[in-house]
Order: C-alpha cells, then sequence, then structure tokens
C-alpha cells in the first residue's frame, strides 16, 4: 500500500495525500528477528575432529573447516580463495578475502590453521600455482557453496550421532560457522570494531548484532556467578506455622 500510495502522489497529489497519510497511520508489524545459532567451544573441537586427514577428501574438508571457524569468513569467500590470497610472512599467517562488493580485506589467521593450510598446499600440489583455487570439488576446479553445504551437513550428521546431548539446533548452515567466530571472539574480549574489519562487515551494526549474547551463553555466565557468590550459604529450613483452617464460628 505504501508504494502505490507513493506513485499515486506522483500522478495526483492532492488527491493521493489524504490516501497517502491513512497508510502511515496503519501500524507496521514488527518483522522477527530469529536468534543467531551459533557452535559452543566443545561443538566446534568436536567438528574439526571429524575429517579423516589420512584421505584425501578428509584432509581438504578438516582444511575447509579449520580455515572457515579460523577465518570466519562467508561460503562464497571460501569458494574464491585463490592460491595467491594466502601468504605467509614473518611467521603469520594471512588471507586477503574478497567479500560483497568486490571488497578486499586482509586478515591473520591463527598458525595451526595456517600451517595446516599451508601443508595442504603442498601436498596437492597448489603450492606454486597461485592462480588454483585453494579449495576444489571432485567435479570442479573450484568448490561451490552448494558443495560446502553438503560438507557440513555431513559432518553435522556424523556429530550427532556421535554426541546426542549436542548440536540440538534444528539447522546448522557454513553461516553457522561465521556466527559462531564472531560470537567467541566477542567472549574472548575482542573490541567489535576490530571485529567488523576482520568479518568485512560494512556497517558496525551488523556486528553488534553479535553483541546480543546466546540464551546458553546467558545461562552459563548465571551459574558461575550463582557458584561463586551463593555456594557458600547454607538453605535455613523455612518453618511456616500451620494454618488454622477452622473457621472462627466453629472454635
Amino acid at each position: 500500500m505504501a508504494s502505490f500510495a507513493g506513485y499515486a502522489q506522483n500522478r495526483n497529489f492532492e488527491a493521493a495525500t489524504v490516501f497517502a497519510n491513512a497508510v502511515k497511520r496503519v501500524p507496521v508489524k514488527k518483522e522477527t528477528i530469529q536468534p543467531r545459532v551459533t557452535f559452543t567451544h566443545d561443538e566446534v573441537s568436536v567438528l574439526l575432529r571429524l575429517p579423516n586427514p589420512e584421505k584425501r577428501l578428509g584432509f581438504r574438508d578438516q582444511v575447509l573447516l579449520n580455515l572457515m571457524y579460523a577465518s570466519g569468513a562467508r561460503a562464497q569467500e571460501i569458494c574464491d580463495l585463490k592460491v595467491r590470497d594466502f601468504l605467509v610472512e614473518k611467521n603469520l599467517y594471512k588471507l586477503t578475502i574478497t567479500g560483497k562488493g568486490n571488497k578486499t580485506r586482509r586478515i591473520v589467521i591463527a598458525k595451526p590453521s595456517g600451517t595446516l593450510l599451508e601443508r595442504y598446499l603442498e601436498e596437492t600440489g597448489k603450492a606454486s600455482r597461485s592462480e588454483a583455487y585453494i579449495f576444489s570439488s571432485q567435479t570442479h576446479l573450484q568448490m561451490s557453496i552448494s558443495c560446502i553445504e553438503e560438507i557440513y551437513k555431513k559432518y553435522i550428521a556424523f556429530a550427532r550421532a556421535g554426541h546426542p546431548e549436542m548440536f540440538l539446533e534444528k539447522r546448522y548452515t557454513p553461516h553457522t560457522m561465521r556466527h559462531t567466530t564472531a560470537t567467541h571472539m566477542l567472549e574472548a574480549g575482542i573490541p567489535i570494531m576490530a571485529i567488523k574489519n576482520f568479518l568485512g562487515h560494512s556497517s558496525i551494526s551488523s556486528t553488534e548484532r553479535y553483541a546480543e549474547l546466546s540464551q546458553g551463553t546467558v545461562n552459563r555466565h548465571i551459574r558461575d556467578w550463582n557458584e561463586k557468590w551463593f555456594s557458600h550459604q547454607k538453605e535455613n529450613p523455612v518453618t511456616q506455622k500451620k494454618e488454622n483452617r477452622i473457621p472462627d464460628f466453629l472454635k
């Protein structure tokens, strides 16, 4: 209705103004914001240990999952990574990531993930091929988002089977790992502006959404607080007087 009111005002301003004002007074239903799904620290640990590095695809999957957690990169950004985007300089492992709008950012990733990626490129023979894509599928030289989605689907199923008490959310996607990286960085005390630049957000408001702690995190902090400050207090049984339920007129 609002779009039509704007169109009508351009056609006949006076006749449409009353209608447009009426439309503006109609209350707009606020969109329900769904809570962000993240992995816990234990779930990430389980997930990263699932791929079998002794097998070619298992090693690829291990490196991919590690890199997505270490970089917080979007699935498409991972697909677009080329060997030339990975640089080892002064014992620092750097990635040049091309994000939305072809904006590039250079980040430093954790040394264990960096050394793992370096070994992967050497063992696959890609280290000297600067224009080669870092990750490829069994049929294509460049991995697709759907391929990454299938990889996550596969290992989430394995994880649930082995750890039925974990991975309780209905649905996990590759973007869950990005949410997880941001949340864990916040919980580690990293400044929100540093996280913004690391993730490649164009607006700080996008990063601030991660500041809303998950219910699990809130519960953990409250539990720790309770244990610290109230564990020394003994519960004193409360003695209550028995109520005299006999009406006055029967006494």
